[in-house]
């Protein structure tokens, strides 16, 4: 055997392995790919979908709680401008009631001091009043002693109006 044959019958052994090695390759190719294959790249889309729903649901919730965050901190900004508002009306209300208060209290006061300027004037009348009743009195005992006789009533008048008129 010459070198050729030997390589002759020998490629056609390898020829045939590698023909049928092939044709096996081929039918495992084709039963993995339809068991195995077709399985597998389900499972690993929907596991592409269910991570892209998580990134998505994940960014969703972000923008949500990022919504939540900036409501948060308007309501608190309102909050304290309605503090300072209801503290400004009634820093306000407080400087309305004191000057009421005080406006009250000087016309009371006024209205006291005008009471007793009357009340005053009036008990100077009743006093003066009074004082011509007695002087009236007194001149009438005194004319009984230096006259010795009792005057008439008109008399005794026009005696304490001369005496007043003196007096005054």
């Amino acid at each position: 055997m010459t070198f050729q044959t030997l390589f002759a019958a020998s490629y056609h052994i390898y020829l045939g392995n590698a023909i049928w090695y092939l044709i096996v390759f081929a039918l495992l190719l084709l039963l993995v790919k339809h068991y195995a294959w077709g399985p597998v790249s389900k499972m690993m889309e929907k596991r592409r979908q269910q991570v892209i729903g998580d990134l998505d649901s994940a960014a969703s919730n972000r923008k949500k709680a990022e919504t939540l965050a900036n409501e948060r901190e308007a309501a608190l900004k309102n909050s304290r401008q309605e503090a300072t508002k209801i503290i400004s009306d009634a820093k306000a209300n407080a400087q309305k009631t004191s000057s009421k208060i005080v406006a009250d209290a000087n016309e009371n006061a006024t209205s006291i001091h005008k009471k007793a300027e009357v009340e005053a004037k009036q008990a100077k009348t009743d006093a003066i009043n009074d004082a011509r009743g007695q002087v009236a009195d007194i001149s009438v005992a005194i004319a009984e002693k230096v006259i010795s006789k009792n005057l008439s009533a008109k008399d005794q008048k026009d005696l304490v109006d001369q005496f007043i008129k003196g007096v005054g």
